[in-house]
């Protein structure tokens, strides 16, 4: 194999990188494969819409760095992070809880029994460590649960 004298690297931390990288539904689904560590197993996914309307005007549109819907229906956002934000934190449950939020059906609920999505946030953060945590790990597995169990709420 012939080495390139001035070999390429993308960089996932600009919008052209990211959307390079992640825009190829093979390396989506692969590196979604790595972060999930087997505990999900992504066989295909669908890309969607990265704009979320708020329900009403004061209420801001949440735009989405990329979202994406696997076969069997998890929604999964993906943010990068290039600088430190003192409510990312929240602003990240705020973007899944958009997300849960639209699937309620509008009108009659009756039959809809909270059938809730799963849903998951990646967030790509470049040159710092979660906000608020003495944690230098790069990964973080976080969710609802029971403290004293560890059982996963829902």
């Amino acid at each position: 194999m012939k080495e390139l004298e001035n070999p390429v690297f993308i960089d996932p931390t600009t919008d052209e990188g990211f959307k390079w990288l992640f825009g190829d539904k093979i390396n989506l689904i692969n590196f979604l494969n790595i972060i999930f560590r087997s505990l999900k197993v992504i066989v295909d996914l669908t890309y969607r819409d990265t704009e979320r309307v708020g329900a009403a005007e004061d209420i801001g549109t949440v735009i989405f760095d990329l979202m994406v819907e696997t076969s069997t229906g998890q929604e999964i956002i993906i943010e990068m992070q290039t600088s430190r934000h003192s409510n990312l934190k929240k602003r990240m449950l705020y973007y899944a809880s958009k997300v849960i939020s639209d699937k309620a059906p509008h009108g009659d609920r009756r039959g809809w029994a909270y059938s809730l999505p799963e849903v998951y946030t990646i967030v790509l953060m470049d040159g710092f460590h979660m906000p608020d945590s003495s944690s230098r790990d790069h990964l973080h597995d976080i969710c609802l649960c029971n403290r004293d169990s560890g059982e996963i709420f829902c």
